[in-house]
């Protein structure tokens, strides 16, 4: 391992800024290390915290002792983010060393070839001793004297008479030949480093002005086509219970499962979760899930997620892995969706491996996204004459942090997929939409999981999301006020400290019905007390009342549910809303949350 060190300067509060190292791929995106001697992987990321100095560390693994399936590796080195919004990132070669180095010492500039291709040049070590020194040339003959100029006559004595005037300076000799120099002798050994001064007394932290200029209302798009239908000729799906695909078709795996044949590493671009694995034992050693959710595990952690790739294929297959009847996808053909919902994967028995072949009636270069529910993804089989391209995901990375609101229920379809959430990213104009809510859960509710506090470190802020909606309080309102608010308060402050430069708006207390009961009006009201406190803005529910990060109330658009829509949007539980509630808030949030943006 090898020290690298780093100092941020001219910020007020360094330590208030998280420096992450990931391992990449020579394209920049993350990838999975092997290191040799320690038997084990690099799959997650090193964090470190600047002391108030601005100083900071990281114990990195040397890139020349890691092998990775994507090719050479580099470390990208996140501290922070700018003033527009944009991670810090330095891509750095770690070398093999027993002295620390600093990060500007070690970076590089990424080569963008494709993956398995690419070329680093690991930088050397730090320098060894130098040589003795050689003896010192013999100097060259002195030039002659000029003549002394003639001295003025002397004075009488008493006062003394003025200085004769100095005579003119003889020419200056020619410089003898300088003897060959010699090896330049060893360099002595540093001194020991004096004592660390005293820090001197912070300044004031400056105003950092309005986080909504970041997301302004003019860069939104069209919310006409945002959220339409494909219009093109509807493809022909099908899903067969066999892993074996048409004869000739290559399969495109998605990285970390294992090779064999003509298979090949596809070039995926995944939306909406990340840390991606294979499962233990076969097959899922066949099939990768993400682990960017709590628990975090593969069976249990993230179930909506996306997936994105261009191809210029008429048919392609899917190989999956059939859960149950929860295991659904949807197709979108650039940028617009197949179906309104997610549809059933057509699987039979559960356990087992299964293709959907779909057919696009035409050979052309379109950008395809898939989106999963509970979908353990096995990769992409293409016809031998077609290929497959990665492409960029857009409008920054967009982040829920929630309860069974936005995380889906029995009432919608689809689970979190269908929510108001993933409708109104599209209507943001994010495609990298991250659902990372949970049902049952609150501020101080942890139901089956865990409290939004105890969670919000590992799944929110580790993944530096752009943007982030938190809606919750419906499973707290039957608790204390000043236990919700503590638990707010605290939460919000991890937010701010974690993520400086992300746009957070906080929406209050969910009520199901147009009467709601004093908990939850209470409730709304602790979590718009902590959120003004915090600088977030925030939307209520039950009065549609739009406040902007200094508490001030902007606009009142009407409350969410009334005695007149209730029995349209709201399902027979009588708490969650059905597909159509769901269609009705994400239309509702995205309107109170351009009231926040500049224009």
């Amino acid at each position: 391992m090898t020290i690298v060190r780093g100092k941020l300067l001219d910020l007020p509060d360094p330590t208030r800024v998280q420096v992450t190292a990931v391992l990449v791929d020579l394209a920049g995106e993350r990838a999975v290390g092997y290191v040799a001697d320690e038997q084990g992987e690099i799959t997650g990321q090193d964090k470190a915290t600047p002391d108030e100095g601005g100083l900071w560390e990281l114990d990195l693994t040397p890139n020349a002792a890691i092998t990775a399936d994507a090719g050479d590796t580099a470390w990208a080195i996140t501290e922070g983010r700018a003033l527009d919004g944009t991670p810090n990132v330095t891509y750095v070669v770690v070398p093999e060393s027993d002295e620390p180095w600093w990060l500007g010492d070690a970076r590089i500039a990424l080569p963008g070839t494709p993956l398995g291709t690419g070329t680093i040049v690991y930088v050397p070590g730090p320098e060894g001793p130098q040589g003795a020194t050689g003896a010192t040339g013999a100097v060259g003959p002195q030039g002659e004297q000029g003549p002394t100029g003639a001295a003025g006559p002397q004075g009488d004595t008493g006062p003394a008479g003025p200085a004769g005037a100095t005579g003119a300076q003889g020419p200056k000799g020619d410089q003898g030949d300088a003897g060959p120099a010699g090896p330049q002798g060893a360099q002595g050994e540093t001194g020991a480093t004096g004592a660390t001064g005293a820090t001197g007394p912070k300044g004031d932290k400056g105003d950092p002005g309005d986080p909504a200029t970041l997301w302004r209302r003019r860069d939104l798009p069209d919310p006409a086509l945002a959220d339409s239908l494909y219009t093109g000729s509807a493809p022909t799906i099908s899903t067969a219970q066999t892993t074996t695909p048409t004869t000739g078709y290559i399969k495109y795996a998605p990285p970390l499962v294992a090779l064999s044949g003509s298979d090949v590493t596809g070039p995926y671009t995944y939306a909406g979760a990340g840390n991606f694995a294979i499962g233990a034992t076969s097959p899922d050693t066949n099939y990768v899930l993400p682990l960017s959710k709590y628990p975090n595990t593969y069976s249990s952690g993230q179930g909506i997620w996306s997936v994105e790739f261009g191809t210029d294929a008429q048919t392609f297959q899917v190989r999956f892995k059939y859960i149950s009847s929860a295991t659904m996808f949807r197709l979108s053909i650039d940028g617009r969706k197949v179906t309104d919902l997610m549809q059933s994967s057509g699987g039979t028995t559960a356990g087992s491996g299964h293709l959907i072949t779909i057919d696009l009636g035409s050979a052309a270069p379109r950008r395809i996204r898939l989106d999963f529910a509970t979908f353990p993804f096995g990769g992409v089989y293409l016809p031998p004459s077609a290929t497959m391209w990665r492409v960029p995901l857009q409008g920054g990375r967009l982040m829920v942090l929630g309860d069974s609101i936005p995380d889906g229920s029995a009432q919608n379809t689809g689970a979190g997929a269908g929510t108001w959430f993933h409708r109104a990213a599209r209507l943001l104009g994010s495609t990298d939409a991250w659902d990372q809510a949970r049902g049952g859960t609150g501020y101080i509710t942890p139901g089956a999981y865990a409290t939004f506090g105890d969670r919000v470190t590992t799944d929110v802020v580790a993944w530096a999301p752009d943007r982030l909606a938190v809606w919750g309080g419906y499973n707290d309102n039957g608790g204390s006020q000043s236990a919700i608010g503590a638990a707010a308060a605290s939460l919000f402050s991890t937010i701010k400290a974690g993520l400086p430069s992300c746009q957070v708006l906080v929406l209050g207390c969910w009520s199901p019905t147009a009467s709601p009961g004093a908990g939850i009006t209470n409730t709304d009201a602790t979590l718009r007390t902590q959120a003004a406190a915090a600088g977030f803005p925030f939307v209520s529910p039950i009065s549609g009342a739009v406040y902007n990060a200094a508490g001030t109330l902007l606009a009142t658009h009407g409350a969410f549910i009334t005695s007149g829509n209730v029995a349209g949007y709201v399902g027979a539980d009588n708490v969650h809303p059905t597909d159509a509630g769901h269609v009705y808030l994400s239309r509702r949030i995205v309107g109170a949350w351009r009231e926040v943006l500049a224009p």
